[in-house]
């Protein structure tokens, strides 16, 4: 990550400008000695590693980013930045994990197919971007209120009804994400998809897989084991207890995009019943049925 010192020298006149980077460069040390918790915070001794000083002051810049905002397109503060998303969470290689100073950085949209896949997918995928395309576009459709140098709310700013706790090396070693569900946003989306209303048919059985609903601890899902590639959710991130897993839309899909048809996790035309690989796919919670038969 570049280092850009702005000092209040520069300015001309000691006067708006003056206290605005008056303000920046103490922004600045503060960040510098408080430093910053969580892996979605940045450790940066400047502001304008990411963002542009005087922008703000350009009226039509403002009133861009401001129509923008009003149409749902970006943030507020995106004709501020030095660098868009992309900036920091897109390469031309295929890795998945980028370090930059002493900050840890997810690469979610590859030139190259992944190396090792994200919890959340790579827009890699074709299917990854047409699902960008149709929430609007912009990481900030998903991702709101996005602020790298303060606590964010929610998990992985989505918002503050979705909780969790994110792996620091987002899920490339032995640690993963513990989640906290996140059906409901979901369902803002696809809400056909989702609910008891829309999951049963007329008589009652499954039309489609049920979501936000516990994964029972009897009967072919005893032996559910903790896995990254098909993982759930739990009420309280702070005690996953396998007693309170739920099944989730991520359980099954990763909105980032993935090689397989609908976002899956994975080939949904393998899953053949009766083949006797447990542990895979749909069988990871389904394991009778995929019993030799």
């Amino acid at each position: 990550m570049k280092k850009i010192l702005v000092r209040a020298q520069t300015c001309a006149s000691f006067g708006q400008a003056g206290i605005i980077v008056s303000v920046m460069v103490i922004a600045a040390a503060l960040i510098a000695i408080f430093p910053t918790r969580g892996a979605a915070q940045l450790m940066t001794e400047y502001c304008v590693d990411c963002h542009v000083v005087h922008l703000w002051q350009d009226v039509e810049a403002r009133e861009k980013a401001a129509a923008r905002a009003k149409a749902r397109l970006s943030g507020v503060y995106a004709s501020i930045l030095e660098e868009a998303c992309e900036g920091c969470h897109a390469d031309a290689n295929s890795h998945t994990l980028a370090r930059a100073g002493l900050n840890t950085v997810p690469i979610v949209k590859n030139g190259q197919e992944p190396e090792v896949p994200l919890a959340a997918g790579n827009f890699y995928y074709s299917s990854g971007q047409l699902h960008l395309k149709k929430a609007g576009g912009s990481c900030t459709s998903c991702h709101r209120n996005v602020k790298h140098h303060a606590a964010g709310t929610g998990y992985r700013f989505l918002g503050p009804d979705i909780g969790g706790i994110g792996d620091p090396e987002f899920e490339h070693g032995e640690g993963r994400n513990i989640y906290k569900s996140g059906d409901q946003y979901c369902v803002a989306c696809h809400a056909n998809f989702c609910g008891t209303e829309n999951q049963r048919g007329a008589g009652g059985g499954w039309i489609r897989h049920p979501t936000n609903t516990p994964l029972p601890m009897r009967g072919e899902y005893a032996g559910y084991v903790y896995n990254k590639v098909v993982p759930v959710s739990y009420p309280d991130p702070n005690n996953p207890e396998r007693n309170t897993a739920r099944v989730m839309c991520m359980s099954c899909h990763r909105p980032h995009g993935t090689p397989y048809a609908y976002l899956l996790r994975w080939d949904y035309s393998t899953m053949v019943a009766g083949g006797g690989e447990n542990g895979k796919g749909c069988f990871a919670c389904h394991s009778r049925k995929n019993e030799k038969t």
